[in-house]
């Protein structure tokens, strides 16, 4: 493991020289733990975006959706539900999902063409347009959730730093995931103790798993978390010294894709939007029963599946506070220097299959 941290003069952008890349956050850990993505059979031609129709049982054709769905986030949840419950196939939907770990990943797909939709977090999305800005084909077409406060969850440190939080200053270091919104979540935590975050360690981790790796190994100071990695933090003897309430944490999610697949798939895509919307409300609806089939199917603790789905709330559509949660959210990645240029995040907005699927539900100006 190699710790390195980052000189005080923070660039407004990416200073890019020859092989060299200067940016203020560390970017540094080894993996301590593996992970086996599933591949997604019968992906058919990478090069296209055109779906395929299938027959369903009752003999009318399906349309298939190939979707990137996110470890332990709701779009994995309630496509487990409503593809156990037959949800999709109502809506004439035949679902293929894959797993993967984070957004940057369930976005690596569908530019790849490996996957026709996925799910980015609210820095994820910004950070990754912003970084392909003259490239990207990419919109974001519903909200999941847009913006509110999160409910659960806070900063995390261990107990010796606990009485005086500020003491943190210049410590073993903050852990955050590269290119994801928890890189957001760590700045918030040190601006809201009030240090100087160029002088702080960031630690670039790649799991909950190598997080809770670096607490039993004292490698670590402080984290970001919420749900049930808060849980397994707390029972590694962790302690919250701050809510996310109090710190001024507000999260949001969005479905993105890119415009030609939007553009010749605008009612399936209507249709997929209401299909997650019922199985949502599904599990809302049968919790317990939920939480028994994911554990068996996902091979999670079914306390643990309540725990995270506390924190998730579906909202399609797309309003204007959501949009203008993405604009604080871009205008902070790029003062922070994610990416080299300010853009404007609604320029890459489509409300098309919203307002087909929810209408009502669409309010950005």
């Amino acid at each position: 493991m190699r710790r390195k941290q980052f000189r005080g003069n923070h660039k407004t952008a990416l200073e890019r020289g020859g092989n060299i890349i200067m940016k203020k956050r560390i970017i540094s850990l080894a993996a301590a733990a593996v992970f086996v993505i599933g591949t997604l059979a019968g992906c058919g031609n990478s090069s296209t975006q055109t779906t395929d129709k299938t027959a369903s049982s009752s003999g009318g054709d399906l349309v298939t959706v190939r979707d990137a769905v996110m470890t332990g986030q709701l779009d994995q949840y309630a496509t487990e539900i409503g593809l156990w419950q037959g949800i999709f196939e109502k809506y004439g939907i035949d679902l293929q999902t894959t797993e993967f770990v984070a957004g940057i990943n369930t976005i690596d797909a569908v530019v790849n063409g490996t996957a026709d939709i996925g799910m980015m977090a609210d820095y994820a999305a910004v950070n990754r347009l912003g970084n392909t800005l003259d490239a990207t084909n990419l919109q974001i077409f519903s909200q999941i959730s847009g913006g509110q406060s999160a409910l659960s969850g806070g900063l995390y440190v261990d107990p010796k730093y606990a009485d005086d939080p500020k003491s943190l200053d210049g410590s073993a270091g903050f852990m955050y995931q590269e290119g994801t919104v928890t890189y957001y979540y760590a700045s918030k935590c040190i601006e809201y103790l009030g240090l100087d975050e160029s002088k702080q360690n960031l630690i670039n981790t790649d799991s909950s798993q190598t997080r809770l790796a670096l607490i039993q190994k004292g490698g670590a100071s402080a984290v970001y978390a919420n749900g049930s990695e808060a849980k397994y933090i707390e029972e590694a003897g962790w302690v919250q010294v701050a809510t996310s309430q109090k710190i001024g944490i507000q999260t949001g999610s969005y479905f993105l894709s890119t415009d030609k697949y939007i553009s010749e798939n605008t009612d399936t895509l209507a249709k997929f939007l209401q299909a997650v919307d019922e199985s949502t409300q599904y599990i809302n609806d049968h919790l317990d029963e939920s939480a028994e089939y994911l554990a068996d199917k996902l091979g999670l603790k079914a306390e643990d599946f309540k725990e995270n789905w506390k924190n998730y709330s579906f909202e399609p559509g797309f309003s204007e506070e959501a949009t203008t949660h993405l604009e604080d959210i871009e205008k902070w990645g790029f003062e922070h220097g994610s990416f080299p240029k300010d853009y404007n995040v609604r320029d890459f907005i489509n409300t098309d299959v919203a307002k087909i699927a929810f209408p009502d539900n669409v309010t950005i100006e």
